[in-house]
């Protein structure tokens, strides 16, 4: 049985080869970000720690995934979700986007944002899952001229279903 919990600091060994393994489907993320979430201290001059949210998927008391996401401002943005290679099921995945659903929900952001590769064959997912392409860029804002890949970005938006449940206020 799959389950999500928040990240420990003892996790990130784990996440870290994750990363590593990964790495050519994944955003680079400096490893003081997870240092700062996992272990909820400043660090860089940074408090990312009240911001972004790091969780594991675990399976029979192994690590399976992991996912992690910023909720600075609205919209919210899926920063990484990535599930080992012989552990891909869509549920696993699922379930690390529905964290962030929620965690955007609570903090009250009506809009989610995942940059994606335009050659991975997670596009599929992202579509799959109610994520609507509305761009197509080459690399962040930050880093276009270090950025190594250069490959086309695809930027997915889901907007949240914030007005459930008010129905019977209106008229």
């Amino acid at each position: 049985m799959t389950f999500v919990r928040e990240a420990k600091s003892e996790d990130f060994q784990y996440i870290e080869s994750l990363r590593r393994k990964e790495g050519s489907a994944l955003g680079f993320v400096p490893k003081g970000a997870y240092e700062s979430v996992l272990e909820k201290r400043r660090v860089a001059n940074r408090d990312r720690f009240k911001y972004q949210k790091l969780w594991v998927t675990e399976d029979n008391g192994d690590l399976t995934g992991f996912c992690y996401a910023s909720f600075s401002q609205n919209p919210a943005s899926i920063i990484q979700i990535v599930v080992q290679e012989d552990a891909r099921r869509w549920h696993r995945a699922i379930l690390l986007e529905g964290q962030v659903e929620q965690e955007a929900r609570e903090r009250q952001l009506w809009i989610i944002k995942a940059r994606v590769a335009y050659d991975l064959e997670s596009n599929w997912y992202w579509k799959a899952i109610g994520y609507i392409p509305i761009e197509q860029t080459t690399s962040t804002w930050l880093n276009q001229k270090e950025s190594k890949s250069k490959r086309p970005i695809i930027v997915y938006e889901k907007q949240l279903d914030y007005g459930k449940g008010l129905e019977r206020f209106m008229l």
